[in-house]
């Protein structure tokens, strides 16, 4: 089952190294240079006028500062998300070669049935994690697209409302689209450990491993089982939260 999910949504490896991590460096880049034009845009009106730091903040200071916070974040965020997909490209790769290898010892009798399962469960659940990074870049290049229009409007450019609900809305359709994926890879994930743990406990009763490890592999069964049963559980709550309709953020400032 969890194959072909893997079969129908991972992307080639070339198309990752060629694509994705080019564009996460871009987004991380274009989310810090459009904060610093909307701050400079900000900063060259204020130098027309004698500076009064002590008088009471203003919408406009407050907005500049949390757009600001927005981009470093924006950044930040891009810059976790390129280390996560570089680990998980390396993951593939590696448990990828393992199964290959623990296919031709399948082969010749030289591993069991359930030794083989567990590596095509790892293989199965690196890519759906993949899956979710994958998606986890759309939600921030819509952010990103966001803050640019919001960073044009302060240079002076025409901004139509619609464009940037636009670009809004997708940043949270996608946060909302990304989750059953992510119940997908927990489930695989679930279904890994439990796999782990039987065979550990297989290893254990022949004294060929430790205690302590079959309570890691306890442990490791009983975080994945919680992650996908508060995930799947959740799965509905982000359609049910509040998001404001473009003839709502029209009739703001009417």
């Amino acid at each position: 089952m969890f194959m072909a999910a893997v079969a129908s949504c991972a992307c080639s490896e070339a198309e990752d190294r060629a694509v994705k991590l080019p564009f996460l460096r871009a987004v991380r880049a274009s989310a810090i240079a459009t904060s610093l034009v909307l701050a400079s845009s900000w900063v060259s009106a204020q130098e027309a006028a004698q500076l009064d730091t002590g008088a009471p903040v203003t919408n406009d200071q407050i907005f500049m500062m949390m757009f600001a916070d927005q981009g470093r974040l924006v950044g930040f965020q891009s810059m976790i998300m390129a280390i996560q997909l570089e680990t998980l490209k390396a993951q593939v790769d590696r448990d990828a070669a393992i199964l290959a290898r623990n296919l031709e010892l399948f082969d010749r009798s030289a591993i069991s049935e359930l030794e083989l399962e567990i590596s095509q469960l790892k293989d199965a659940w690196n890519r759906l994690q993949m899956v979710v990074a994958e998606k986890n870049l759309t939600t921030v290049a819509a952010q990103v697209a966001a803050l640019q229009l919001i960073g044009d409007h302060f240079a002076g450019k025409s901004v139509p409302l619609d464009d940037l609900y636009a670009a809004y809305l997708k940043g949270w359709n996608a946060g909302c689209d990304k989750g059953p994926a992510e119940v997908r890879a927990n489930e695989a994930w679930m279904a890994y450990a439990e796999k782990a743990l039987m065979r550990a406990r297989e290893l254990n009763s022949r004294g060929n491993l430790s205690d302590a490890t079959v309570l890691q592999r306890e442990a490791d069964l009983r975080i994945a089982r919680s992650n996908y049963e508060n995930r799947a559980s959740r799965l509905d709550r982000c359609r049910e939260i509040f998001f404001p309709s473009i003839e709502e953020v029209a009739r703001q400032g009417q």
